[in-house]
């Protein structure tokens, strides 16, 4: 116990063989504290960053999503960490967009599924070394073939808050239910502090984005991390093949600093084959 207490949780997971992981995060809950985002979390589940997706998937940026008790969801009147009343709905209402043609998800979703379909996937929807030099279409590789996608939070450059989210981008979880059923793991990305991953979390829980609770979340962890990072930590365990922003500045931190946007008309092939500018995911509260 004393060899295990003097690991973190990444060293923990690295350590432990597939086959001993639960024993390893059984361990660490037995620690008085933790630190960092961590600590902001009531109980680690499987579906952590340093565990283990499903069975095959690591994601070493993600944040370790707290695991949630199915009898405050079911308690009429509860309120959730994010300040969400909480309600004794079993499924969320279908929404009055359905029987409409208007879907702003669906060339994303339909790129990824066709993606994941296939056999290979050497490379990626992030940009390689080199490509921000010569404003170039160079992929970065995938080192493995687990098809992902990144859904980022946050509006233009403002971080992500959970307090103030409202409604689903309508088509969003329908789309994300195809994703998921079709073995693809969807990542939500954020700027917004990993302290907040259990608000966080909430919030995409009680939308109906993540209904299960269990997609992993890229969030800041300390003041050297950028998005860019948590893209391209994320794809050393994942193929990521799709990113949906409101902005360019969501798929590569390049289009942050450019002077003049015409000046990477050599990227602009990527829209709408692996980049796709897309809603916010969920949009401010109605009336504000």
């Amino acid at each position: 116990m004393s060899d295990v207490a003097s690991l973190d949780v990444p060293q923990c997971a690295t350590a432990c063989s597939r086959c001993r992981l639960a024993l390893c995060l059984a361990a660490l809950a037995l620690l008085p504290s933790l630190s960092g985002c961590i600590a902001a979390a009531v109980a680690i589940p499987v579906a952590a960053a340093a565990g283990i997706i499903g069975q095959s998937v690591q994601v070493r940026a993600a944040t370790p999503v707290p695991r949630r008790q199915d009898a405050a969801l079911a308690s009429t009147g509860a309120r959730s960490a994010s300040g969400a009343t909480l309600t004794t709905l079993t499924a969320l209402p279908p929404p009055d967009w359905i029987g409409t043609s208007v879907d702003p998800w669906t060339p994303f979703v339909t790129y990824a599924l066709r993606r994941a379909a296939e056999k290979e996937r050497a490379q990626s929807a992030l940009l390689a070394p080199g490509a921000a030099a010569s404003l170039a279409e160079l992929r970065l590789a995938c080192p493995e073939s687990e098809p992902a996608v990144i859904v980022d939070l946050d509006t233009g450059p403002t971080a992500f808050s959970p307090g103030g989210a409202g409604l689903p981008s309508p088509g969003l979880a329908e789309g994300l239910a195809r994703l998921r059923e079709a073995g693809i793991v969807v990542l939500w990305l954020s700027q917004a502090d990993a302290n907040q991953v259990r608000e966080v979390a909430d919030a995409l829980l009680l939308s109906g984005l993540d209904p299960t609770g269990r997609d992993p979340l890229l969030l800041i962890r300390n003041a050297e991390d950028r998005k860019q990072t948590l893209r391209q930590e994320a794809n050393l365990d994942v193929c990521v093949i799709a990113i949906a922003g409101d902005q360019r500045g969501d798929f590569d931190e390049l289009f942050d600093y450019l002077r003049d946007p015409d000046s990477a008309l050599g990227l602009e092939g990527m829209i709408g084959s692996g980049w796709f500018i897309a809603p916010v995911p969920l949009g401010p509260p109605p009336g504000s």
